[in-house]
């Protein structure tokens, strides 16, 4: 029986023609009505329906590879792609990885809170408000940074 999380997953098939089939609608969509599902909100999975094997992350990153052609202004630079490439099968690769999703926690956490200006404690300034969550942001980088300094090696 499926969890609760797997039903409100919307489930997408891709067949060998490379057509991507959403059994939600029971129809088949493009690249870019997937980038749509995302930004509505819709978690996703793709499967690869000859193997069955979880495809997501390789059709999202597709999408976020044409995402940066188009943008005028690109998030990756070619520095930091060869960076995260470099740091792969390396000890900063788990490093990196925590650096990521603590900094995309930490970014969400303070766009709900920009959203949601009247749940905040405070009625601050733009500039004052920024000017702050920046201060937090370092503590919080130093803190982590100690901590890792810290840390046994295995």
């Amino acid at each position: 029986m499926p969890t609760s999380d797997a039903a409100k997953t919307r489930l997408i098939k891709k067949y060998p023609n490379r057509r991507l089939y959403d059994t939600n609608t029971s129809s088949y969509i493009t690249m870019e009505d997937i980038e749509s599902l995302v930004h509505s909100g819709e978690d996703i999975q793709i499967i690869d329906n000859k193997t069955g094997k979880d495809i997501t992350r390789g059709i999202l990153m597709q999408i976020i590879n044409d995402l940066e052609e188009k943008s005028p202004q690109q998030m990756f630079s070619n520095a930091f792609l060869s960076q995260v490439i470099k740091s792969y099968g390396t000890d900063m690769q788990n490093t990196l990885v925590l650096c990521f999703n603590k900094t995309l926690d930490l970014y969400l956490g303070q766009e709900k809170h920009m959203r949601n200006p009247d749940k905040s404690p405070h009625q601050l300034s733009p500039d004052t408000y920024f000017n702050s969550i920046a201060r937090e942001n370092i503590s919080r980088w130093q803190k982590s940074w100690e901590n890792l300094k810290t840390k046994p090696k295995k």
